[in-house]
């Protein structure tokens, strides 16, 4: 798996994501959170991707895309996939501040990579994925594709009829039985709480 940094909260120790993190294959950080990750780890990362106007330390691993037209999470996600990095996990994308963590999962949404927090994993599903959990497991989804039309089993609120108008409207739902599954028209997140 490749991490993928954004300089938003760190995983703090015991997390399923701060374990995650800590077992990537590489890290890649953007911008600045190569200071956050240095100060945390005592680590280096694989590499820096960003315009780099937040990175306070000067690493020879920098790889700089000075482009104002995307942020530095979306450069970085570009980056390794340019490399051939398929297995990418985004950490520190949530926290410190809303209007960044809005923008940061909903860019990761249009650009097909899960996101892993201190709460929970953001999967994302193009069209179909099952799920193991345990029952009453938090569960929401997200639709950014108002036409998209969900169908989904194991959930106490099937998602059969549901009607994507406004982003909380398959929120808040929960796990039936130790496993889940839903079929989408189109890509959605599925937020499964830790």
């Amino acid at each position: 798996m490749t991490a993928i940094l954004a300089n938003g909260a760190f995983p703090a120790p015991g997390t399923r994501a701060r374990e995650l993190l800590d077992t990537a294959g590489r890290v890649v950080c953007c911008d600045g959170a190569a200071d956050t990750y240095r100060a945390a780890t005592g680590m280096e990362c694989d590499f820096v991707v960003g315009d780099l106007d937040s990175l306070r330390s000067s690493p020879s691993n920098c790889i700089r895309i000075a482009e104002q037209e995307t942020n530095d999470l979306e450069k970085a996600v570009r980056k390794c996939r340019e490399l051939g990095y398929r297995d990418l996990v985004i950490f520190g994308a949530t926290g410190l501040r809303d209007d960044h963590t809005l923008g940061n999962i909903f860019r990761a949404l249009a650009l097909g990579v899960d996101i892993a927090t201190d709460y929970g994993y953001f999967h994302f599903v193009a069209s179909a994925a099952s799920f193991s959990c345990p029952p009453g497991t938090g569960v929401s989804i997200f639709a950014t594709n108002p036409a998209a039309h969900c169908t989904s089993t194991g959930l106490e609120w099937q998602l059969d009829g549901v009607r994507f108008e406004n982003l909380y409207c398959a929120t808040l739902n929960r796990t039936t039985g130790p496993e889940f599954s839903i079929s989408t028209t189109h890509p959605v997140f599925v937020y499964i709480a830790c």
